[in-house]
């Protein structure tokens, strides 16, 4: 009888740590538009700390989308509450980089969270966005 009391207590205690865990990660909604063409891929970095971003060495998450529209829906799930901040251009021609023209400007769209970038990539604190529960960010390209 002890013994049984145990295993539905040490159950009991991981099935609670699985809803737990569940309760802290929240769902980013992530909208893009302004696209010109539906043509190529969105590649799309999302950063949780000011470091990854601006060195562009390791995202939070990343994704890759198939632009087939000139409006986009993208999901990431199970994020964790915090401060957050997303770059993303779409590659037209799939050569796997955003082209640039002679003097340096991009001649693929991009856009950044927060929609900064007039002149030039936004720092983090420009860029960044705070997820405390579910939450949705608009970007519209350049």
């Amino acid at each position: 009888m002890k013994r049984i009391n145990k295993q539905i207590a040490r159950s009991i205690f991981l099935i609670s740590n699985l809803f737990a865990a569940n309760s802290y990660a929240h769902e980013l909604v992530l909208t893009i538009d302004q696209i010109r063409q539906p043509t190529g891929n969105m590649m799309i970095a999302l950063y949780n700390s000011k470091e990854s971003y601006q060195s562009n060495t390791a995202t939070f998450s990343g994704q890759k989308v198939a632009v087939t529209e000139k409006k986009l829906t993208i999901h990431f799930g199970d994020v964790p509450a915090g401060d957050y901040a997303i770059k993303l251009y779409q590659d037209e021609n799939n050569n796997g980089q955003i082209d640039k023209n002679l003097v340096g400007i991009p001649t693929e769209a991009y856009g950044f969270s927060n929609n900064g970038g007039a002149m030039g990539q936004p720092d983090f604190d420009e860029a960044k966005f705070t997820v405390k529960s579910d939450t949705t960010v608009n970007i519209h390209l350049r």
